[in-house]
């Protein structure tokens, strides 16, 4: 694909994807406020720029091999952990915006768990081991097989945590 083409398809897979996961947010919240109807419309349009955003990622030609799937997520979520967060942290240190910090920690420790749960995949690949993991809906902390009392990242209820198979 030409430079220009790859750029556009770029920018529209980011674009259908922030839409999938705003629309989401925009159901979640028309739940809540007594508009089921409209919460639907919302999730079926969402369902519908995930479609976009999957068919744009694969012109995109990002998908490789199990294994560079999962070298190239761990250097990913290894920089995010370790340069992007940083950064984002120290800004919002620096004005003050509390909920930001909370917010940007709380990510910044689960990036970093995610990589190591990709660089054990690796070795996980060659043993064959099967593994159940467990995600935290508040702040995106992984365990492995069990599930904890309460999160060690945000101290959420460790009930609440979804198995993902």
């Amino acid at each position: 694909m030409k430079d220009r083409s790859n750029d556009n398809i770029q920018r529209a897979f980011t674009g259908e994807a922030k839409a999938y996961f705003r629309l989401r947010a925009f159901a979640k919240k028309a739940e809540e406020e007594g508009y089921p109807q409209i919460a639907a419309l919302f999730r079926a349009i969402s369902e519908a720029e995930k479609v976009h955003a999957e068919k744009h990622f694969a012109l995109l030609e990002k998908v490789k091999s199990t294994e560079e799937n999962l070298k190239d997520s761990f250097e990913k979520e290894s920089f995010v952990n370790e340069v992007t967060y940083p950064e984002f942290l120290q800004q919002a240190w620096a004005e003050e915006e509390h909920a930001a910090i909370r917010a940007l920690t709380l990510a910044r420790n689960a990036e970093e768990r995610h990589a190591k749960f990709y660089k054990a995949a690796l070795t996980h690949m060659i043993a064959d081991r099967e593994v159940t993991y467990l995600v935290c809906p508040n702040c995106g902390w992984v365990e492995e097989s069990a599930r904890p009392e309460t999160c060690p990242n945000c101290q959420g209820s460790g009930a609440n945590y979804i198995p993902v198979e």
